[in-house]
């Protein structure tokens, strides 16, 4: 489980009035909720899904997830973001969530809701069926992140809203990563089970974007003196790379992407490492207290890595939340057998050092906005366009073709015979190496950069 760079975007460069309505800010916080299930109930579950249950080839369903959400993913984001700021002045951005509370369910319904048929008729349904979620998706995510900077100005005010988005925000991870397995197991497991769990939380999702849209109706919507798409479309794709190549945000950046993509891995893998390293024919049931366990490790963690960052540095944090994250993955890979208890107690310790180096990157971003106010949006659009990218990478992509490349056989998976010793050693990898290499890999260029250019 990984923290998301998405808060900073509207942390970084807010812009407009805010009203300081303290209700309001809770109600906008609600609608949180529908944007990280709609995130992270995918990661989570939809490849394992595709594999386990509807028996497609894990290399090919990891790809056939892979493209709607990297190409339909980022470019819905761009298009939605577009359209809302010329759109603006006749439809305020918090319309832009009744498309959402209106979509959403059938956009949830449909993504498990694959057809019996051939392979070619079920890869073409998860294609489109995922291209339409992740347009949906940015139908009422965009608009919604760009809100938060029209309804606070002052930084009190900017602080209490983002708050309030993070206590939903785990309120949200709580129910795709918990509620979500917990349902499917619930239902009786199977298709019928996964359609159950999407039908539960299609009507979840809607009433978090309501709540946010009433809520939000009394707060001011002062028109923007320059939105963040509209300076990018004023820029030449020259000018763009030149500001995002710049060493310091360069290196931040790579460092930051290859974490996201090792914890994208991770975190699809942990389905399989649970199910078939750990033997666990209960893994819907114990991935909630894997996830329970992530997010109060996130929670406590936090008042540390402050003190870290300001006793001994901000790069010294991220590398020590790092170590911390990959010791705790490469262990819990070598001990499949040591049973759930210790598992959880892993899932705790790898969340500490998750956000060890989740808090200090954002950290050292806004230090670099700071410094150059004036392209402080591009480099937050760049943050979360690399969540994306990387999720899309190590979440789908890189995971299939790991699994797959190791022999993974989805044949006995949905008759739940045992997979080969080949293919559990793929498994191990793919949840318990990889992603701590990626992610050592990016402190280590943090670090030696760092070190060559001192602050």
């Amino acid at each position: 489980m990984t923290v998301t760079g998405e808060t900073l975007v509207a942390a970084v460069k807010p812009q407009g009035r805010g009203q300081g309505h303290r209700l309001a800010y809770v109600g906008y916080g609600v609608g949180q909720i529908a944007g990280q299930v709609f995130r992270d109930v995918p990661s989570l579950l939809l490849l394992f899904f595709l594999s386990t249950v509807v028996g497609i080839d894990v290399g090919i369903a990891g790809a056939a997830i892979f493209v709607p959400k990297f190409v339909f993913g980022i470019g819905s984001d761009m298009v939605v973001g577009i359209l809302s700021d010329r759109w603006k002045a006749r439809i305020a951005r918090r319309w832009w969530l009744l498309i959402g509370a209106v979509l959403a369910p059938l956009a949830m319904i449909l993504l498990f809701h694959v057809p019996e048929g051939s392979d070619a008729l079920r890869i073409s349904y998860v294609v489109v069926a995922f291209s339409l979620y992740m347009g949906v998706f940015a139908s009422f995510s965009v608009p919604y992140l760009a809100m938060a900077g029209e309804m606070a100005s002052t930084s009190t005010d900017r602080t209490l809203l983002m708050a309030w988005r993070l206590v939903f925000t785990a309120i949200g991870v709580l129910v795709a990563g918990a509620l979500a397995p917990t349902l499917v197991e619930r239902f009786g497991g199977g298709q019928e089970g996964y359609e159950s769990m999407a039908i539960v939380l299609a009507v979840l999702c809607p009433i978090s974007l309501l709540i946010a849209f009433f809520s939000t109706a009394r707060m001011s919507e002062a028109p923007v003196a320059e939105t963040l798409n509209v300076r990018i479309a004023g820029m030449t794709v020259r000018q763009v790379a030149a500001v995002l190549w710049r060493p310091r945000f360069r290196t931040l950046f790579t460092a930051n992407l290859l974490q996201l993509i090792g914890s994208g891995m991770g975190y699809a893998a942990l389905m399989y490492f649970l199910s078939y390293n750990m033997g666990r024919t209960d893994a819907l049931t114990v991935v909630g207290l894997i996830v329970l366990a992530a997010c109060a490790g996130i929670i406590v963690a936090q008042p540390m890595w402050v003190w870290v960052a300001g006793r001994f540095g901000k790069v010294q944090g991220y590398v020590a939340g790092s170590i911390i994250y990959s010791l705790s993955y490469l262990v819990w890979m070598v001990s499949a057998d040591a049973g759930v208890g210790f598992a959880v107690f892993l899932s705790f310790a790898a969340a500490i050092g998750n956000s060890g180096w989740a808090m200090t990157s954002f950290s050292m971003l806004a230090d670099i906005s700071g410094e150059d106010e004036s392209n402080a949006g591009l480099y937050s659009a760049a943050w979360v366009a690399a969540d994306k990218i990387a999720f899309a990478l190590g979440g789908t992509l890189l995971i299939g073709l790991t699994l797959s490349a190791f022999g993974f056989d989805t044949q006995a998976a949905m008759s739940g015979a045992p997979q080969s010793e080949t293919a559990l050693l793929g498994v191990a990898i793919a949840f318990g190496l990889i992603p701590p290499l990626l992610n050592l890999s990016g402190a280590l260029l943090l670090g030696l950069w760092s070190r060559r250019n001192p602050a």
